[in-house]
């Protein structure tokens, strides 16, 4: 008895140690009031003052970041305090991996929205980065402007995770609503200087934890404050919720098409996403920042409310005939931004300056840039021949470059003038004429590039600081572009850039393929379109469905198709792998020695055979073009995420698309927005959306263009000529088959007059 309770005494002295370190540790978060209530005491935030790091917010994961599954775990690390109001990018092309945007380059500027109910509540700006180690913090920072307005630079330097920094934001510069923060990002490489090393510079910067720090509130919100959190649900990588909508019964499809519509105009940037639940749901998710509510009720009316959640929810009240356009278009947050959905339209014979295309007189600080700048000709507008194009350009340059320091300028990707920057430095070059041949223009989407090379001097040492810019190209450069009769030739982008969200076809074979939410994450991002076209379609088609897509006179191999989106990707050393595996094939040896079998004459005969059979195809496709083995050829090894299809002349209007099983529709729906506004996207019949985000696009060489306006003496010389072009091998040898009839025909004349003579 004296053990056992010698052991009791002991257990219970255990138990005691631990409750009152428990209750120890809890002192510091908690005191109680003369009451017996519990104050939550102010914890401290850890970001110090000005452009100092961040000690104290870092979490668990931070050092090997994964934005994927963080998700809103930057909720988790404010606690009590609050949440983040983000930083949005508007720039579609700024690569993106999870909640992570990466800039790249020596000298970039990047323009975001930041959302603010509450301006006098807010002083600090936040920002989260990681950068490369190549970078050599000593001369790399982010400058940081708002509203137009320098507020303070934030040295750049965070390499093993990410790790924030502080800007003060000045009074009365912050305003209610939609705020633009540009960044300008400066780095330099600590090793090398010059093109080369600018590849290898790199910020990476959270867009999740980036923003404004916004204090939990239990008083009542307005449409700011859940703007703002809607901006940051957005941001945070998972869909916002829309509770209750199929109460509406009939009225559910147009309010969910306005509601897509509506906030995809308003918020810029990477489509958002929605998730559709009943109004009472079970199912388990993260904690919400925003969600939108609908209730049937006998009128319509908006109000903003605090869930029991803490997240900010919007709540429409739809009466038996409230229409959503008259409820929605009432909301002052709602307005729709300046689309950048589709390019500038220029038109034809006339110098257009590069103003017209949006853009201002640029300025090249890197010592390797490459800016694009997309615009559009008319959907009628043709031209196949050898006529040109003139670009009058205006530019000028630092003295001093290095001689090997050039300008490529591209138009579609091809190169039509490359211009050393050397003996003329510091002069302003004005109208300096550039012509190129007009048919590598397209109807519809185009862009110009241009691409600056400065070599380093010396290219082993870091880059000197230098603040003047080492090339000016002025906005005054006008681009001519010659003129096209009214024609027209199959091609996929103009129906691309027709798509809406309600061009969207499945059927219910293709609905293994893409589910609900897949459809609503791809309206999302087809909502930005002004519809200003005739209307296209988008239909959605599984591997299975495959046979119904019309070829027009195509031969796709279906095998082919299918090993394009089903087929994973090679790793890196990939193919070295399969190399060395064939060594050990059994039936190696036998094919070797069936090869010695027909060695000698056999094989010679084989081999000159292929070639004269090579040789008379080559000659058969220059004169009667025909895209079925050819489009076979460029689909062999090609792998994807989704693949388009615009085979049959017949349909114009028409696109079929097939995606992979283990494709995010989330990265399509991005690279489909971005095609908007680039210039870059799918093309021709097929086009391919590689793993990486670029579109690979064929073109078949047998398109036929069409005349949309009657034959006339000012046409015809220019349509002719866009016809003969199309095919010119074809018409030809038309041409030497008639000259050799009429010869004929005229010496058979002229014999039979010298019988009659006679």
């Amino acid at each position: 008895m004296t053990a056992r309770a010698s052991m009791r005494a002991v257990y219970g002295a255990l138990a005691t140690a631990l409750f009152l370190s428990v209750m120890a540790g809890g002192a510091g978060l908690q005191a109680q009031t003369s009451g017996g209530g519990l104050i939550l005491l102010p914890e401290d935030d850890g970001l110090s003052g000005g452009a100092e790091s961040v000690a104290g917010t870092r979490g668990p994961d931070d050092d090997r970041f994964d934005p994927a599954r963080r998700g809103l775990d930057n909720v988790a690390q404010t606690g009590a305090q609050g949440w983040v109001s983000p930083l949005r990018l508007t720039d579609l092309l700024v690569p993106m991996n999870g909640t992570a945007a990466r800039i790249s380059g020596e000298r970039q500027i990047v323009a975001f929205d930041l959302y603010v109910s509450t301006p006098s509540s807010h002083r600090q700006l936040q920002l989260f980065t990681q950068s490369s180690i190549d970078l050599l913090p000593e001369r790399s920072s982010m400058r940081v402007m708002l509203n137009g307005q320098d507020i303070g630079v934030v040295g750049l330097g965070n390499f093993e995770g990410f790790e924030g920094g502080r800007v003060d934001i000045p009074e009365g510069v912050l305003s209610v609503g939609r705020n633009l923060v540009q960044i300008e990002f400066r780095q330099g490489h600590r090793i090398f200087c010059g093109p080369e090393a600018s590849f290898g510079l790199w910020t990476d910067i959270d867009l999740a934890r980036s923003g404004l720090l916004v204090r939990e509130t239990q008083n009542g919100i307005d449409a700011d404050d859940f703007m703002m959190a809607f901006a940051a649900q957005a941001a945070s990588g998972d869909p916002v919720e829309m509770r209750g909508l199929d109460r509406l019964g009939p009225q559910a499809a147009e309010w969910r098409q306005h509601l897509m519509r509506s906030f995809n105009q308003t918020f810029l940037g990477s489509p958002v996403a929605f998730r559709f639940s009943d109004y009472w749901t079970v199912e388990q998710h993260d904690r919400a920042l925003a969600r939108i509510t609908i209730l049937a009720a006998p009128s319509g009316r908006v109000s903003y409310e605090i869930g029991g959640d803490g997240a900010y929810v919007m709540v429409l009240e739809v009466g038996p005939d409230t229409r959503p356009q008259n409820v929605l278009t009432a909301i002052a947050q709602l307005a729709p931004q300046p689309m950048a959905s589709r390019a500038p339209l220029i038109a034809p014979e006339q110098d257009v300056p590069l103003s017209a295309f949006g853009v201002q007189t640029e300025s090249f600080s890197q010592r390797y840039a490459r800016r694009d700048y997309p615009f559009r000709l008319p959907d009628d507008w043709l031209v196949l021949t050898a006529a040109k194009a003139r670009l009058n350009f205006d530019y000028i340059y630092a003295e001093g470059l290095p001689r090997e320091s050039m300008l490529l300028i591209s138009v579609n990707g091809e190169a039509i003038r490359l211009l050393p920057l050397r003996d003329e430095g510091g002069q302003l070059i004005s109208k300096f004429p550039i012509d190129f041949e007009a048919r590598l223009l397209q109807p519809g989407s185009n862009r110009m590039t241009f691409e600056l090379m400065v070599p380093g001097d010396p290219p082993d040492l870091p880059c000197p600081v230098v603040e003047r810019p080492f090339l000016q190209i002025s906005d005054t450069s006008t681009l001519n572009v010659p003129y096209s009769p009214s024609m027209a030739i199959p091609d996929m982008d103009l129906a691309f850039g027709a798509l809406t969200p309600d061009s969207i076809r499945r059927n219910e074979m293709t609905a293994r393929a893409f589910s609900d939410a897949d459809i609503l994450t791809l309206s999302a991002a087809l909502a930005r379109s002004h519809a200003d076209m005739r209307p296209a379609t988008l239909h959605l088609i599984s591997v299975d469905d495959l046979g119904s897509v019309p070829a027009g006179n195509h031969r796709a191999d279906r095998r082919l198709l299918e090993d394009i989106v089903l087929t994973v990707p090679e790793l890196p050393g990939a193919s070295g792998d399969a190399m060395a595996g064939a060594t050990d094939d059994p039936f190696q040896r036998r094919r070797q020695q069936d090869s010695g079998l027909s060695a000698g004459f056999g094989q010679a005969f084989s081999t000159a055979w292929d070639r004269v059979s090579d040789s008379l195809a080559w000659v058969k496709d220059r004169i009667f073009p025909s895209s079925g083995e050819q489009l076979n050829q460029w689909l062999a090894n090609r792998r994807g995420q989704a693949v388009l299809f615009h085979l049959d002349p017949a349909r114009p209007d028409e696109i079929w698309m097939l995606r992979s099983p283990d494709s995010d529709i989330n990265a399509i729906a991005h690279a489909f927005a971005a095609a908007r506004v680039s210039g870059a996207g799918p093309r021709g019949q097929v086009s391919i959306l590689g793993h990486q985000g670029a579109w690979q696009n064929w073109i078949a060489p047998d398109r036929r263009p069409l005349l949309l306006e009657p034959w006339s003496l000012r046409n015809f010389r220019y349509a002719m000529g866009n016809f003969v072009s199309a095919r010119p091998i074809f018409f030809t040898l038309m041409i030497i088959f008639l000259a050799l009839l009429s010869a004929v025909i005229a010496l058979r004349l002229v014999i039979s007059t010298r019988d009659t003579k006679s």
